[in-house]
């Protein structure tokens, strides 16, 4: 039976409302012809990979499984993509067992981690070629306020509260200046790095944390101010549950760590240049994020 071809199913489960019911798609009708999945009956499997949604819904499906394609090539596994229905985070899908592996972001993964000792495999390279981020702290340009230690009694825009550089990088920052949530005079979540933008900007709020790449990008137009830089941290990667045997994680590292999505891989990779690791990965250990786990606890990210 090696040579029989069959079809990965995806659970596409879209739940813009909760009556919606699941839709099963066909995932060589969801990828480009070319980039279609084949697996062998005999490989090992299946391990059900998801992720944290980044671009519109059929991107996001092309895009990881292409990347589950590659995979099956170098390692001999087979994968299925599954969708987290909105409402639930991958952190939630890893610790009930119905997800093996998560293509995720630092708070993601750190729940995971918190919740039922997921594990990080690898994280990835930015389009600079660094495997950390950081976040900026920014003020209107004309804003009186100089340095960190001013923002005491100011308003101040977050992120999404489960935004690595526009939550949790920036309450380390204000922390370390030994300012706390209770010593600003007013603070808000924000959906997105550009309503977070957009609310300093237009002068509602005092300062802001953002990416570090926007921060610059509007501090070169002179919309705002950096007010400070944080450090670099360890970036986004990919994870994988405590029910993963160590075999199949470390087969699964290996290849990854040998991708190379700019170069000889990339005709494999659905527009992989559109992902938060376009260079591909770098090995990662749960230790390197000890820092922000700290803060993560500390604020309460990390309860489910």
């Amino acid at each position: 039976m090696r040579g029989i071809p069959w079809h990965i199913f995806l659970v596409f489960l879209l739940v813009a409302c909760q009556s919606e019911p699941a839709i099963p798609v066909r995932l060589s009708e969801s990828l480009l012809p070319s980039t279609a999945l084949r697996v062998s009956l005999e490989a090992d499997g299946p391990w059900i990979w998801s992720f944290d949604r980044r671009l519109e819904p059929k991107e996001d499906i092309r895009m990881n499984a292409s990347l589950l394609r590659w995979l099956e090539r170098q390692t001999g596994l087979r994968f299925r993509l599954w969708i987290t229905p909105r409402g639930q985070s991958v952190a939630d899908e890893i610790c009930a067992g119905r997800v093996h592996f998560g293509i995720v972001g630092t708070v993601t993964y750190l729940q995971a981690y918190h919740r039922c000792g997921a594990r990080i495999l690898v994280r990835g390279r930015n389009r600079e070629g660094r495997d950390t981020y950081r976040a900026a702290i920014v003020v209107p340009p004309d804003s009186p306020i100089r340095d960190l230690a001013d923002l005491r009694g100011r308003s101040f825009a977050f992120g999404s509260p489960n935004s690595t550089q526009g939550h949790l990088i920036p309450r380390l920052m204000l922390q370390r200046a030994g300012l706390r949530v209770h010593d600003l005079r007013a603070y808000a979540f924000h959906e997105s790095h550009a309503a977070t933008a957009n609310a300093v900007i237009s002068g509602r709020y005092d300062a802001g944390g953002l990416q570090d790449t926007l921060a610059l990008a509007l501090a070169e137009r002179g919309l705002v101010r950096i007010l400070a830089l944080s450090e670099p941290y360890p970036s986004s990667g990919i994870i994988a549950g405590p029910g993963v045997p160590e075999k199949t994680a470390r087969m699964v590292q290996e290849a990854l760590l040998a991708l190379d999505p700019a170069g000889r891989d990339q005709a494999s990779l659905y527009h992989w240049e559109r992902s938060e690791m376009p260079l591909g990965f770098v090995l990662a250990r749960d230790e390197e994020y000890a820092d922000l786990y700290r803060i993560a606890r500390e604020i309460g990210m990390l309860e489910p």
